[in-house]
């Protein structure tokens, strides 16, 4: 098997069963708690990378950090309120819905960094937004002049928008300084959940289960090693046309993964809202490794 096909499955498998451990940790021991040990996880997992990955401190300077910083704390709180979000709702549509934050980077990037983005790829993007919004509006509820958007999913367009400013503001770091130590800084944000957890009034603590501990260490090293292996496959030459729609068909394996485990129930609009999604998810990640 050559590298980059390797890399580009160990981030398929990461990133497609790595929330499915955050899902289980999250609906035992609560959003904030399991946030927390996950990005203890993954910090000190990618504080064993440090002698590998290329980085050079000397390149950041004190704006940048503040920058790095605000950027860590939008990516935290996004992953905050995604395990909430998990923790409420049907896991696929909640998982869809975070995984349409592409879509959503392309449009910032083209207005904040005029890229441009054909015509193919709009019409992708809009099958994507189609898709998120027949997931996130009943209208049946709409029929009915009842509240029309489920809170867990109301938390994930918001996590969404959050890891969409996230990734789009991150290409002036990667620029500054390379891949690795923007999504260092960024992981090591996250004591930050300590006011989440003052404002809920949650104690904190460490999972007596061994299984629950060992869950929120799961998702850190398995999403964690699917960061990694896109960014070190990304930066090989000639591999990120194989590596990219190997690991953008990601949320097809998390869907149906979540789905067989966890049993949540989905409407037929909201099955019809995911496969959209999905749709434009993998042709968008197609046609972008193709212009």
């Amino acid at each position: 098997m050559n590298l980059p096909l390797l890399l580009a499955l160990v981030t398929f498998f990461g990133w497609g069963t790595g929330d499915l451990f955050t899902i289980i940790a999250s609906r035992k021991i609560g959003a904030t708690l399991t946030t927390f040990w996950v990005f203890f996880f993954s910090s000190s997992l990618s504080l064993l990378l440090i002698p590998f990955a290329p980085h050079d401190l000397s390149l950041i300077t004190l704006p940048l950090l503040i920058f790095n910083i605000f950027l860590g704390i939008l990516y935290v709180s996004g992953n905050v309120l995604i395990s909430e979000a998990f923790r409420i709702s049907s896991a696929p549509l909640v998982g869809i819905i975070i995984q349409a934050f592409p879509a959503v980077v392309l449009v910032l990037s083209a207005l904040i960094f005029r890229d441009i983005i054909t015509i193919t790829q709009a019409l992708f993007i809009i099958i994507i937004f189609l898709g998120v919004f027949l997931c996130s509006v009943d209208f049946e509820k709409v029929r009915k002049a009842e509240k029309i958007i489920d809170k867990g999913v109301l938390l994930a367009i918001i996590a969404m928008v959050f890891l969409s400013f996230y990734f789009t503001f991150s290409r002036i770091l990667i620029n500054s300084f390379g891949w690795f130590l923007p999504n260092f800084i960024a992981t090591v944000c996250f004591p930050i959940i300590f006011l989440f957890m003052k404002k809920r009034k949650e104690k904190f603590y460490m999972p007596k289960e061994i299984k629950i501990l060992f869950a929120t260490f799961m998702v850190g090293l398995l999403i964690r090693s699917g960061d990694f292996a896109l960014n070190y496959g990304l930066s090989l030459p000639n591999a990120s046309s194989l590596v990219a729609p190997i690991a953008g068909a990601a949320p097809i394996l998390f869907v149906i993964m979540s789905y067989l485990i966890f049993k949540d129930k989905l409407t037929r609009q909201q099955v019809f809202g995911i496969v959209t999604t999905l749709m434009g998810i993998l042709l968008l990640t197609s046609v972008g490794q193709g212009n």
